[in-house]
C-alpha cells in the first residue's frame, strides 16, 4: 500500500475507527477511539487520516484502480476499453454489462472515509477542554472539513448506487447490529449531503485565501451547487454559485465570476492541472505526490504501457482527430493539451490512451516535434493533482442552471466565456445550437464534455440530465458492432444507469436489496 503524504506519521490512526468491509466487523484499534482524541496533534492526525483515506479511494491502491475515473468517466461516451489490453471488469463497464462482482462496485472505501469523519465530528469538540492549543477556530475548521467530507462521500454513493445505508455516528460497539437497510437517495441528498454541507459552510471562515488541497469555502459552495443541480433545484444552485463567486481562490483573489477574465488565461490553461496553487480558477484538487505516495498510475496517466481505457473512437474522430491534421486546423486550445495526438506518424492510428492533461507538456505540440517534446512526460516522476472543482466547471453549471430557469441570455453568456477562453467562435443568440432551451442544454453539456474530459464529471452529467439513454445508445451500438455482436441492443435496461452493489457488500449486510436490473 502506498504511503500517503498527509499520513506518513499517522500509522496509529490509520489502524483505528475503520472496518475492513462494510462496517460489519469489530473495529481494529490499538486504543479506544475516544482515548485517541486528546490533543491538537491528534486532531491534525485524525483529519489527515480522513483526507488520506478519501485520496486513496479516488486515486486507487494500485495501478489503474482510480475510482475517480471509473465512477465519473469510464461508463460514459468519453472512454472505451482498449481492446488489446483489457480485463473483465473493464469490458463490463465499457459494454454496460456490469455485474455485482465488478471490482468497482464496492462502496466500502467510501464508508471507511465516512467512519473517520463520524469519529471526528463526535470527538473533536471534546478536545478543547484537554489542550489549550485547541481553540474554537481549530475545532470549527476541522469540523467543517469533516462534515463536508462526509457529505462528499455520500454524494458519490447516491450518484453511483442510489439508495444506501446511513451512518452518522462511529461504529464502536460490537453489540450494536452493523447491518442496516438502504435509505432513499432523495433522503440522503437532503438530510445528509445538503445538511452536512450547509453545516460546513456555517463553520467556514469566509473570504479567506483557499487551501486548494483541503475542502474550503469555495469547495463547499461548489458541492452545494452540484447537489442542488442533482435535484434540478436551479434556484438554490444559483444561490450557491453566487456564494462561490464571493469566495477567494488559492491565489487570494475573489472568484468574482463576472467574465472570462476571472478564469485561468488562455495561454496558461494547463496551470489549472499542473500548478493549482497558482491558478485563479482552481477550487479544490486532490494532491498525489509521486515521491511520497508512489505512482498515481491512473488509467489516463503518463505511463508508457497501454492503458485499459482509451478515448472513445467516436469522440476522438469528432473532437481530437481534426486537431492533429494541418489540413483541418481548429483553434480550440484544449485537444493538444489534453491528449497526445502524435504517438504515431498517422494520427488515425493513435492509440488514444496517453493523456497529457495533468502534466506540464507543451501547449501546442506538432507532429514534427512531438516525440522529443512529449516522451519526457511519460517517464518523469510527476505529481498529479486531480481536479474536484474548478471555476470553469461552475461557469458551465451556472449556465445550465440559468437555462433551466429560462434565462437563456445569461446562460449563453457563461457558455461563451468558456468558448472564448478556448479561442472558439462564440455562439450568437440566433444560432440554432443555442436558440431554444433544449438546444442550449445540449450545447452546455457538449462544452462540459470537451472542457472537463478526464475530470470525473461526464457520467454524472448524463445521469443528472437524464441523457444516458439518448447519448449512450448509439455509442454502445457502435461498440457492440465493433465487438462482432449481431444484436445491437444499445444501452438496454435504463435501470442499469445505477451500478450494482458489490456481492461482497451484499453478503456482509443481509438487509441490503440489490439494485433492479442485476438479477439478484
Amino acid at each position: 500500500m502506498k504511503t500517503i503524504k498527509y499520513i506518513c506519521i499517522l500509522t496509529l490512526f490509520l489502524t483505528m475507527g475503520s472496518c475492513k468491509k462494510f462496517l460489519d466487523e469489530k473495529p481494529v484499534a490499538q486504543v479506544k477511539i475516544s482515548d485517541f482524541y486528546r490533543s491538537k496533534f491528534d486532531i491534525d492526525a485524525a483529519t489527515a487520516g480522513m483526507y488520506s483515506s478519501f485520496q486513496q479511494t479516488m486515486v486507487g491502491e494500485g495501478q489503474y484502480l482510480d475510482r475517480y475515473h471509473y465512477w465519473g468517466d469510464f461508463r460514459s461516451d468519453n472512454f472505451d476499453r482498449f481492446l488489446s489490453y483489457t480485463t473483465t471488469h473493464v469490458t463490463e463497464i465499457a459494454m454496460n454489462a456490469i455485474t455485482p462482482d465488478n471490482n468497482f462496485a464496492d462502496w466500502s472505501r467510501l464508508y471507511t472515509v465516512i467512519a473517520r469523519a463520524n469519529s471526528n465530528i463526535k470527538y473533536i469538540p471534546g478536545v478543547q477542554s484537554l489542550d489549550q492549543n485547541v481553540t474554537p477556530a481549530v475545532v470549527n475548521a476541522n469540523l467543517m472539513q469533516s462534515y463536508a467530507m462526509r457529505a462528499m462521500c455520500y454524494f458519490y454513493i447516491i450518484r453511483v448506487w442510489g439508495d444506501a445505508p446511513i451512518w452518522l455516528e462511529p461504529y464502536e460497539d460490537v453489540q450494536v447490529n452493523a447491518e442496516r437497510p438502504r435509505e432513499s437517495a432523495a433522503k440522503i441528498l437532503d438530510e445528509v449531503v445538503i445538511k452536512d454541507l450547509t453545516t460546513a459552510y456555517g463553520l467556514a471562515v469566509k473570504n479567506q485565501t483557499a487551501a486548494v488541497y483541503s475542502i474550503n469555502e469555495g469547495a463547499i459552495c461548489a458541492a452545494l451547487a452540484d447537489a442542488y443541480m442533482w435535484k434540478k433545484d436551479y434556484a438554490n444552485a444559483i444561490i450557491w454559485i453566487k456564494n462561490l463567486f464571493k469566495a477567494k481562490s488559492p491565489k487570494g483573489i475573489v472568484y468574482a465570476g463576472t467574465s472570462d477574465a476571472n478564469l485561468e488565461p488562455t495561454a496558461t490553461w494547463k496551470n489549472i492541472f499542473t500548478s493549482p496553487t497558482t491558478s485563479p480558477e482552481t477550487i479544490w484538487s486532490l494532491h498525489w505526490d509521486f515521491v511520497a505516495n508512489g505512482c498515481a498510475c491512473n488509467v489516463i496517466s503518463f505511463t508508457q504501457n497501454n492503458k485499459t481505457f482509451q478515448v472513445d473512437p467516436l469522440l476522438y474522430t469528432k473532437y481530437f482527430f481534426p486537431h492533429s491534421q494541418a489540413v483541418r486546423p481548429n483553434t480550440d486550445i484544449r485537444p493538444k493539451q489534453t491528449l497526445d495526438l502524435y504517438t504515431v506518424a498517422n494520427p488515425a492510428n493513435n492509440n488514444r490512451d496517453r493523456f497529457v492533461k495533468w502534466y506540464a507538456s507543451p501547449t501546442n505540440p506538432t507532429a514534427a516535434t512531438s516525440t522529443a517534446e512529449l516522451n519526457q512526460f511519460y517517464t518523469q516522476q510527476a505529481p498529479v493533482y486531480l481536479t474536484m472543482y474548478r471555476l470553469s466547471d461552475m461557469y458551465l453549471l451556472y449556465a445550465e442552471a440559468l437555462n433551466g430557469s429560462n434565462d437563456l441570455p445569461n446562460a449563453l453568456r457563461y457558455l461563451n466565456f468558456i468558448r472564448k477562453r478556448a479561442t472558439l467562435t462564440e455562439y450568437l443568440a440566433t444560432d440554432p445550437k443555442v436558440s431554444t432551451k433544449e438546444a442550449m442544454e445540449n450545447a452546455i453539456l457538449e462544452e462540459r464534455q470537451y472542457e472537463l474530459i478526464g475530470e470525473g464529471k461526464r457520467w454524472f452529467d448524463l445521469v443528472r440530465t437524464n441523457k444516458v439513454k439518448e447519448i449512450m445508445d448509439p455509442v454502445l451500438k457502435d461498440r457492440q458492432a465493433r465487438n462482432g455482436n449481431t444484436d445491437l441492443a444499445g444501452f438496454g435496461d435504463i435501470r442499469r444507469t445505477l451500478w450494482p452493489i458489490s456481492r461482497a457488500v451484499m453478503n456482509s449486510n443481509k438487509k441490503l436489496v440489490q439494485n433492479p436490473g442485476y438479477g439478484e
